[in-house]
């Protein structure tokens, strides 16, 4: 009676052993599938170089003079550039470079400058440019609308982004005292440089309907 039972328990623990050995092969078997190689995603379209160059491009909206109907207006002009530097930046040197050749705008800064430094904080784009926005003026003209023109054309740029609400334009550092024998304040000599630049929509262009 107890040899029985003895030999029966024997069985059933055989029989699960073989059920624990056949489950062990079958899990086995399954972690190699799952071991095997698998490409990463997006690595052909970064091999191709469009999707590299789709990330490696800034649309900015930029602010030119236009004349229309004997007056001067900013009107917008959209370009995508290549470059993985701040939009900011990117924004502020393309308004700098001018408009596109052949185009009906014209330029409101001289292309000289640089800018020496630029950063957003609460709102607020802070705009650090040299010296040349004073001193070479005189090739996109010193008038009273140009120096108007100018500034609002900065700030129209540069509010086209959703964190930049206003913005400050310093000279060297300063929005006050002497640069070269020019106060910066005075600017252009006609309305001068505020402490912010607003948006201007009034001055931007629409067309007749």
């Amino acid at each position: 009676m107890d040899m029985t039972v003895w030999i029966t328990g024997k069985k059933a623990i055989r029989v699960s052993f073989i059920v624990f050995l056949v489950l062990m092969a079958a899990l086995a078997a399954w972690g190699c599938d799952k071991a095997e190689p698998v490409e990463p995603q997006g690595q052909e379209d970064a091999a191709g170089g469009d999707e590299t160059a789709v990330e490696g491009t800034v649309t900015v909206t930029l602010y030119f003079r236009y004349n229309a109907d004997t007056q001067d207006w900013l009107a917008p002009e959209e370009r995508t550039v290549s470059g993985t530097d701040d939009p900011h930046l990117i924004a502020m040197q393309e308004l700098i470079a001018g408009p596109a050749p052949g185009s009906q705008l014209h330029a409101v800064l001289p292309n000289t400058v640089k800018v020496l430094d630029i950063g957003v904080e609460n709102g607020v784009c802070t705009v650090d440019v040299s010296k040349e926005i004073l001193s070479d003026a005189n090739q996109v003209g010193v008038s009273a609308s140009g120096e108007v023109l100018a500034l609002s054309a900065i700030a129209d740029t540069l509010t086209e982004f959703a964190d930049v609400d206003r913005v400050k334009l310093l000279v060297e550092g300063m929005q006050s005292g002497m640069v070269e024998g020019r106060f910066v304040e005075d600017f252009w000599g006609h309305m001068g440089l505020p402490e912010y630049l607003e948006r201007n929509e009034d001055l931007i262009y629409k067309s007749p309907s």
